[in-house]
């Protein structure tokens, strides 16, 4: 789990990939050109979603690297 301080945006092109989202918990699938947008501060995982490799974009807005693990 993580959460940064900025909006970021999940673009996935290859594979699937499931998020993990927490405050409020919720699961979410996506497949290739699909997009789900993670609210700055929300507590999230990425995993992969399928059989085989995922391929996917995190993009964020501009600052400093703020890669939060949570526990």
């Amino acid at each position: 789990m993580e959460a940064v301080e900025r909006e970021g945006v999940k673009d996935v092109l290859q594979g699937r990939v499931r998020l993990f989202l927490r405050d409020p918990k919720e699961e979410v699938r996506l497949a290739p050109g699909e997009t789900y947008t993670v609210r700055a501060r929300r507590p999230h995982l990425v995993t992969n979603g399928g059989e085989g490799s995922a391929v996917f974009l995190v993009l964020q807005g501009i600052g400093e690297y703020d890669y939060v693990p949570l526990t």
